[in-house]
């Protein structure tokens, strides 16, 4: 993929769940919209329909972009301190840092062996980080859709 293509999948639902799942912090399980990730120990952030137990509703609070292509480190690199390097974050990887000074949780969830990552950070910072984004693929053959805020 010579491209990076950045998609804004903030409509899908997002839960905090607060207990059940075994994923360790750092790490993440599934693929796509049946994903499991935990950046804090007893927390996992799902994106499904809603699981049981004890769990909030992210889905309004927290935006998600989508950014891949073989390029997509590069970019984010760009704009985040976190070695983004597939031996210190491959593919499953999870964490919590700063994408141009917001803090954001990021995982790692390739598409067919090409580098594809999760970007949420809070709804009001959406607009600016999908701007920042862009701004920070010029030169790199970024393809980007709608944010739709």
């Amino acid at each position: 993929m010579a491209e990076l293509i950045l998609q804004d999948l903030s409509r899908i639902s997002k839960w905090r769940v607060f207990g059940g799942y075994e994923v360790r912090p750092g790490t993440s399980a599934g693929a796509g919209d049946d994903l499991v990730w935990s950046v804090s120990p007893g927390e996992w952030t799902v994106l499904s329909t809603r699981p049981e137990g004890d769990v909030v509703d992210l889905t309004h609070v927290r935006c998600m972009f989508r950014l891949t292509g073989d390029r997509a480190a590069e970019l984010l690199n760009r704009i985040c301190a976190l070695d983004l390097s597939d031996g210190m974050f491959p593919t499953g990887a999870a964490g919590r840092t700063l994408v141009a000074g917001v803090v954001t949780e990021l995982v790692r969830d390739d598409i067919e062996d090409v580098p594809s990552y999760l970007i949420l950070p809070s709804s009001s910072f959406g607009r600016y980080l999908w701007g920042t984004i862009e701004d920070a693929g010029t030169g790199l053959d970024l393809l980007s859709g709608d944010q739709s805020g």
